[in-house]
């Protein structure tokens, strides 16, 4: 897992369902582009929709976010504020999390060895809200994305 932090806050997401890292990528921002939409960016040849995952997940936007990952097996990539580092961590150190709990692409909490509670971030949910988002808005400056 990738341990993260937006707006300070710790998340997680799984490894499988990232395809790349990266951190202090230019963007290139559209006119009139969707709150959660920040821009395009160039990955190994390929220009790829950029998504702000606070937004995603409910939260404010501050300052620009520094990092990036680049999903599996889709063309987008989703920004976030910190990157803390790598986690292994036992299936007995997730569990679900409570009907309630955080927002709604957040399915899980892992708890590593520091006791530290994070959110694991669902990135299918989140993804499948992108998608959802670009077909009831299919223009490029609304979405980054033509259909």
């Amino acid at each position: 897992m990738l341990a993260i932090r937006l707006r300070g806050d710790p998340y997680a997401l799984r490894l499988a369902g990232i395809a790349g890292l990266f951190a202090d990528k230019p963007l290139t921002r559209l006119p009139g582009s969707a709150r959660e939409f920040l821009g395009l960016a160039g990955f190994r040849g390929t220009v790829v929709p950029v998504y702000d995952l606070r937004a995603l997940l409910g939260h404010g936007r501050t300052e620009a976010p520094r990092w990036l990952v680049v999903a599996a097996g889709a063309i987008v990539a989703l920004a976030f504020d910190g990157f803390d580092g790598y986690l292994k961590l036992p299936p007995e150190r997730i569990a679900p999390s409570a009907a309630g709990d955080a927002c709604f692409h957040v399915h899980e909490l892992a708890r590593p060895a520091d006791g530290a509670l994070r959110p694991l971030v669902n990135l299918g949910s989140v993804l499948m809200a992108i998608r959802q988002r670009v077909h009831q808005d299919p223009s490029p400056a609304s979405t980054g994305v033509t259909p």
